[in-house]
């Protein structure tokens, strides 16, 4: 028997334009609870691909889903998966850029959530091994960084022994990609 959740999802996915109908609020919200890397990683790209998402009724606040799109990527930082539908360590440490950023530049967003997203990668890098720390560095940090006004707002990883490695490193990265 398949996974009723994944295929739920995937269905929602696959719909072709003349039979969209709208996706419910709460049902996306039970689907948020499913402990299969594979219907989150279906789940995510719903609520990341603007085709899908607009046809959530009612729409998803940021609070609807951001502990939701935290979870998924620290689960596919730390499990490293290789499915159809979840992301990789890498591809999720790159879509975590993508959506810093798009955190950062908006001003609706809440400077709180920016401050718990630093603070989770802290955490993420703290306590992961090697191949986690060289991912968040080399996959998410660095290209961060390229933005001045994020490695500023990084910068008081300095003060901590651990995380000051890591903020030198992905900051020298970041300032070599800014030559190019």
């Amino acid at each position: 028997m398949g996974n009723s959740t994944l295929d739920e999802i995937v269905a929602e996915l696959m719909l072709t334009s003349d039979k969209v109908s709208p996706i419910l609020h709460d049902q996306v919200k039970v689907w948020m609870k499913t402990d299969d890397i594979e219907a989150l990683g279906a789940l995510y790209e719903l609520l990341t691909e603007k085709r899908f998402y607009t046809r959530i009724q009612p729409p998803l606040q940021f609070d609807d889903y951001h502990s939701f799109i935290l979870q998924y990527y620290e689960r596919c930082l730390r499990e490293d998966p290789d499915g159809k539908w979840s992301n990789s360590r890498y591809s999720a440490g790159g879509d975590l850029v993508g959506w810093f950023i798009g955190l950062w530049r908006d001003s609706s967003v809440p400077r709180s959530a920016l401050l718990e997203l630093k603070e989770w990668l802290a955490k993420l890098y703290k306590q992961g091994d090697e191949k986690l720390r060289v991912c968040l560095i080399t996959a998410t940090l660095e290209h961060l960084f390229q933005d001045r006004k994020i490695a500023k707002y990084f910068a008081d990883w300095r003060k901590d022994t651990i995380l000051a490695d890591a903020y030198d490193e992905a900051l020298g990265y970041a300032n070599h990609l800014r030559k190019q």
